[in-house]
Formats: C-alpha cells, structure tokens, sequence
C-alpha cells in the first residue's frame, strides 16, 4: 500500500528494485488482492454515506518492463467506472422553493462487477442483481453515484427522487460506459405526474 501526503509517496514496507525489468500496476481504492484475474468487486449501495462514493471509485494503472535507470514510474490511472449525476431544477408548475431533504436513489443497477487487473478490464458480473443505490448529494441540488458500465432497459423506473416523502420517477434506458460521466437534468413540477 502506497500513501501520498501531498508531496511524496510513502510504502507501507520499504520497496526495492529486482534485477530484471518489471510491470507495475496501480489499483485505487486499495483492496486485499486474492489475485488478478475474475476478480469480484461488490459497490457500495449507500453511497451517500462518508467513504461509500469513493469506495466505489475503481482506478487502474499500469507501467511495463521499468528499471531502476528508467527513475521514477509514472502511473496514469483511469476510471473502471461509470458515473451518474442528477441535476435536479424546479419545473414553471412546481410550487414555493426545493427544499434541502431531498434524497435520490438509482434503480435496477447491477452492483457487482467482474475484474481483471492485468489488462484494467472490468464488466458486469454475469450473475449480479440489480440492486438500487442511494446517490451521495454534492450539493442542494446535485446527486452523484459510482456504478458498473452496463445497459439499462426502460423497464421500471430508473431514478427516484424523494421530496418531502413525494417520490417522482424518472424511466430512461442507458448505456453507461466506463470512465464516462452520464447527466440527468430532471425537471420537477408540484405534481408527481
């Protein structure tokens, strides 16, 4: 494990150069490695809690065939996962301002991932569930949440957001793709129709 202060690196244990060229690879947020290959990787469902959005950040990097005389390793990490963002905006009929409580959830998404950290892959798990997830709130009216690139169908609902216990869905159909920001920008009015 590696820990940055601001200015420089530090390892849990001191590190040191083999005689022969080496690959090195970059994994954020940390995790207790039983391998490198159908790796399963479980989201965080209440990502509104402090540490569930970031635990759900994945990031890899990878550096082939260095040596001590290449100096220092340069990782360039990239996002596994996809984001959601929801912009929510007061509609001509919504009545009075929003209020601060509002809460909005993910629907149908599936939360289980499957990875492959010696090629920075990572699919949906073949037997993941959908599952729902609590959006953390950036701000009053800006919602975020980390899920797996996949296709969701316009089925049920796919985003819930709750105002004052009066819930407005919103159905769409998605492609999330990895290391891409997906925008909702959701209009209310007072009515939840």
């Amino acid at each position: 494990a590696m820990t940055y202060n601001g200015t420089e690196w530090t390892s849990e244990r001191p590190l040191y150069w083999s005689e022969n060229a080496c690959d090195f690879y970059g994994i954020y947020p940390r995790q207790e490695l039983t391998g490198v290959k159908d790796i399963r990787f479980d989201l965080p469902l209440d990502q509104s809690v402090e540490g569930g959005y970031e635990a759900a950040d994945l990031m890899w990097a990878k550096a082939e065939r260095k040596t001590k005389e290449d100096g220092a390793v340069y990782l360039a990490f990239r996002h596994m996962m996809s984001r959601v963002v929801v912009k929510v905006e007061k509609g001509p009929k919504f009545e009075g301002e929003l209020p601060e409580n509002i809460s909005v959830k993910l629907y149908n998404t599936a939360t289980t991932a499957q990875v492959d950290w010696t090629i920075g892959s990572l699919e949906r798990h073949i037997y993941s569930e959908n599952k729902t997830i609590k959006m953390r709130q950036v701000d009053a009216v800006t919602f975020d949440a980390i899920v797996v690139p996949q296709f969701i169908e316009r089925v049920t609902p796919l985003v819930e957001i709750t105002i004052d216990g009066i819930a407005y869905l919103l159905e769409d159909s998605i492609s999330l793709r990895p290391g891409h920001q997906h925008t909702f920008v959701v209009t209310l009015n007072t009515s939840p129709d």
